[in-house]
């Protein structure tokens, strides 16, 4: 089975059932249950052991509990130049993922809340921060509030409340389509009633916790980077009970075949109200995909480009550039003349997948080139036992490919290779060619690929070093286009200035 079976089965699924009649503390949870469905099954079909729930992650996650509050406190303390004291009232409210950062110099930035807070304040707007998770990384370039303490409770009050039974689930025709999930061979684990009801739950008291922070806030307009995790959705869901326009920033892969972007259904009033009102889209493939199912509805897309890319444009002054790119210009001085090849990994995929076949297409290549191994944010724990097993510091580098910007390293890259990394997206931005070594990527990146910046080469090593050696030795000839920021933003304020002049809800 492969992703587009799955984006087919829940076209199914919302033309047989009730789905979109689901409704659990006023909460309508199909959006939810959609993109938490989709991610079960392709975990079945795709995700390593390492991806899976570990057997302590429930343990983690009390220990974050119980220590998230104190730790959040300290690292405030610690960064006290850069902490918002208190919500005070705000144009634009940013939400960030906390896991999106890269360091310049000696600060940490938000790759695609800071530039865009930074094209507010050219317009003499102002803009609040707030960063989701328990990983705080200090000094701060902007300043921020952790709100993770914030969530954790609201988080565990709702699932106590699901318990006690809180507020029983409306799940209409949910056991004749459970029924019918496991008859086509795939799980109903998302499926159920307890689990539905405990994330509905959730999302209603997060929404509670972050509706009480808008009102001291008030922005014109909202962002957030990963609407489709749960407190994402509560998120979403917050700003439309306040009457804000939310906006989604695009962060890596979207396409017809991600649940969260790709082919919904038509909503039964004006919008979706877990999805935002706005897509803010890297490119034109992104802002199709979302105009296909979007078009006559309340929401749709807006082309404003990868907002990281512009701290690298040529004339702007962010602190780090500068030093950033002399390590990477120092990095492939050791190349010694060899092509460079950017390997990109992904998080979540078997060893076999990925890491294995490139440790021996590192053994087989023997000097033809110079790797830059590239780890995903959510493998940097991983660090030290990759390095071993790739033998970095021979024909390959990791520590610093991993730790400088990517937009650092692109201009010193011949070639981009990935097993399905959404940097793909960003090469062509540089007017790199990227080789994908799985049906999975090139099912995922078929645009790029009638475009001619993406190759498939699969399971021969010897065919794949002639894939790289040719794509390496070819010259670069243009770029994938991309949108202006500037307008976009300006579109957005226009769009909520004529909606609170009307009176609108969103």
């Amino acid at each position: 089975m492969r992703s587009s079976d799955l984006m087919d089965m829940l076209a199914k699924i919302e033309a047989r059932f009730p789905v979109h009649e689901w409704v659990v503390a006023g909460v309508p949870v199909w959006p939810l249950v959609r993109i938490r469905w989709y991610r079960t099954q392709w975990a079945r079909l795709y995700a390593s052991a390492a991806a899976a729930p570990a057997a302590g992650s429930a343990r983690k996650r009390l220990v974050d509990l119980w220590r998230g509050p104190l730790r959040a406190a300290a690292t405030q303390l610690g960064d006290r130049a850069a902490r918002e004291r208190r919500p005070v009232r705000r144009d634009l409210l940013f939400v960030s993922d906390g896991i999106s950062f890269a360091k310049l110099g000696a600060l940490w930035f938000d790759r695609f809340c800071d530039p865009l807070i930074a094209l507010a304040r050219q317009r003499g707007l102002n803009a609040a921060l707030w960063t989701m998770g328990h990983d705080h990384r200090v000094p701060r370039a902007t300043p921020s509030r952790f709100v993770q303490p914030l969530l954790d409770r609201a988080n565990a009050v709702g699932a106590l409340r699901q318990l006690i039974g809180f507020s029983p689930p409306s799940l209409p025709g949910n056991e004749q389509l459970r029924a019918w999930v496991t008859s086509c061979g795939l799980g109903d684990e998302s499926l159920r009633p307890s689990k539905i009801a405990s994330d509905a739950m959730r999302v209603r008291e997060l929404a509670s916790a972050y509706r009480r922070r808008l009102r001291r806030v008030q922005p014109r307009l909202a962002f957030v980077v990963n609407y489709y995790s749960l407190e994402g959705m509560a998120f979403v869901l917050a700003c439309r009970e306040s009457g804000t326009m939310v906006v989604d920033v695009q962060h890596g892969l979207q396409g017809d075949l991600h649940p969260a972007y790709g082919a919904w259904p038509r909503p039964k009033s004006a919008v979706h109200s877990l999805l935002p009102d706005r897509f803010w889209v890297w490119s034109s493939w992104e802002r199709e995909v979302i105009a296909r199912w979007s078009d006559g509805t309340g929401h749709c897309a807006v082309l404003g480009g990868n907002p990281w890319m512009r701290v690298w444009q040529e004339g702007e002054q962010w602190p780090g550039v500068a030093q950033a790119h002399e390590l990477a210009r120092a990095l492939r001085a050791r190349a010694e003349g060899r092509p460079v090849v950017l390997v990109t990994l992904q998080y979540g995929f078997n060893a076999s997948e990925q890491i294995e076949p490139l440790s021996r297409l590192l053994s087989v290549a023997a000097g033809r080139f110079a790797f830059w191994v590239r780890l995903h944010p959510m493998m940097l724990e991983r660090r030290a036992g990759l390095s071993a097993l790739l033998r970095a510091g021979v024909c390959c580098e990791l520590q610093q490919p991993t730790d400088l910007p990517l937009q650092a390293l692109l201009p010193y890259v011949d070639v981009h290779m990935t097993y399905s990394s959404s940097v793909v997206i960003e090469a062509a931005q540089f007017g790199i060619r990227s080789v994908i070594t799985s049906l999975y990527g090139a099912e995922l990146f078929e645009p790029l690929s009638l475009r001619g910046w993406v190759e498939t080469a699969i399971g021969d090593d010897e065919r794949l070093m002639h894939v790289l050696e040719r794509l390496a030795a070819a010259k670069r000839q243009g770029q994938e286009s991309a949108g202006s920021a500037e307008a976009a933003l300006d579109s957005l304020l226009e769009d909520a200035a004529h909606r609170a002049g009307r009176g609108e809800d969103s």
